[in-house]
């Protein structure tokens, strides 16, 4: 495989995971996911990833399974109970709108690219932009803006939140997903020429609770919230 070809792969992989990791209430969201499967699996950068792509097609084979795709989405990421938080923001602070933001946004103003506030109605720091903005970056050749975001902004938060998806205990299809995230994210770091960052993930934040536990209450908490705040209305 040449640059190019490494490059378009690449592009691939986060281009999946994005809409794997990206909200959507369309009927159609998951429609390329077979395909693009199908092609990462003939193009592997770790043969460990093999079972793992096996068994996301095999349990993709037709409509219906990509609808269980969709459930155990919401059942992830946006349930009552133990939601995973889906933005760098809220990983690596504790609450939306801040530092991840930000930094997402300056580096988007570097370009011509903006988010679809129509069509994606998720914060330019979800994980699910993110990994798609990686893909068009370097679809179109910006390297040096996809370096900027994997480094000031994925490469922070992404293991803390791969780790929440994998541990979960409705975690079964996006169990395989996250195996086959951590393993990409290794190789992306050699690629960008970074190391891991150093976190404790088991540090107290608050009243003795782990990080993980305190963004799972926190997270449930603001949607609480919100949902008694449209009651009221």
């Amino acid at each position: 495989m040449n640059l190019e070809e490494l490059k378009s792969a690449r592009s691939l992989y986060y281009q999946c995971l994005g809409e794997f990791f990206t909200f959507s209430f369309s009927q159609e969201r998951f429609k390329n996911i077979k395909k693009y499967l199908s092609l990462m699996r003939e193009c592997l950068f770790d043969e460990n990833l093999a079972q793992n792509f096996d068994i996301l097609l095999e349990n993709l084979k037709d409509l219906d399974s990509t609808q269980c795709l969709s459930q155990e989405y919401e059942n992830l990421f946006l349930s009552l109970k133990d939601a995973i938080p889906t933005t760098f923001s809220y990983i690596e602070e504790g609450f939306e709108n801040s530092k991840a933001l930000l930094c997402v946004r300056q580096i988007l103003m570097k370009s011509k690219i903006r988010r679809n506030e129509m069509l994606f109605k998720e914060s330019e720091d979800s994980i699910g932009f993110c990994f798609l903005l990686m893909s068009e970056f370097l679809r179109i050749d910006e390297s040096g803006l996809a370096k900027e975001l994997f480094e000031n902004v994925i490469n922070k938060g992404i293991d803390e939140f791969l780790e929440l998806v994998l541990t979960h205990k409705n975690s079964k299809l996006y169990k395989e997903i996250s195996n086959i995230a951590i393993k990409f994210i290794e190789f992306e770091r050699f690629c960008f020429e970074l190391n891991k960052p150093l976190k404790s993930h088991t540090k107290k934040v608050q009243n003795d609770l782990s990080r993980s536990e305190f963004l799972r209450r926190e997270a449930n908490k603001q949607r609480r919230n919100r949902e008694k705040s449209q009651r009221i209305s």
